[in-house]
């Protein structure tokens, strides 16, 4: 369970895997105040795929348990939240989570402004690579690329974080490094 203020959950790949989705949703709830039936919904359908998928990548990349999961993440200065973010390898990967078959163009667009404002102005994101997938939950495999996001079923995001390159001169982003209130740098003229 998240006490960071500045999302709803974070833990290790193998602390998520092992969680009730029951006690995740009300972590979000916590944290999410206004969040309406539609959006408790979302929860409840898209954790356990996400669970799964997390399960894979522990059952075949060794390197896995010190894998993190953050989800809601409210970037700083800003009401916008993330759905879920993948401290994975050496990467940092935004996943965009739709209740839908095949995504829209606001819905790749907000997936790629997620990633372009941590790209530019999140200290830990400066130096590796910071990955878009926008990931329609009724879809299956991967379904392409649209400008520099991908687009995937849930099914496909195992494969998709084993795949990622790995830089070994870097370790994988702490969650406490990536949450740490002086990792959000923006430009004075955003302030």
């Amino acid at each position: 369970m998240s006490e960071d203020p500045r999302c709803g959950w974070n833990s290790r790949f193998p602390h998520f895997r092992a969680t009730a989705p029951r006690l995740i949703r009300e972590s979000l709830i916590d944290y999410v105040k206004d969040a309406g039936p539609e959006q408790i919904r979302a929860w409840e359908y898209s954790i356990p795929p996400l669970q799964s998928e997390v399960g894979e990548i522990l059952q075949t990349d060794g390197e896995a348990p010190t894998y993190s999961t953050i989800l809601e993440y409210t970037l700083p200065l800003e009401s916008r939240r993330t759905d879920v973010i993948f401290l994975a390898k050496s990467s940092v990967v935004v996943l965009e989570l739709k209740g839908k078959f095949v995504p829209s163009q606001a819905d790749i667009d907000q997936a790629a402004a997620y990633v372009r404002d941590l790209r530019c102005y999140h200290r830990e994101c400066e130096n590796r690579p910071v990955l878009a997938l926008c990931v329609p939950m009724k879809a299956h495999g991967y379904l392409g690329r649209q400008y520099d996001v991908h687009i995937l079923g849930p099914d496909a995001v195992d494969g998709f974080i084993e795949g990622l390159p790995h830089d070994s001169s870097l370790t994988p982003v702490a969650p406490k490094a990536f949450l740490a209130e002086t990792a959000y740098r923006p430009l004075p003229t955003l302030v």
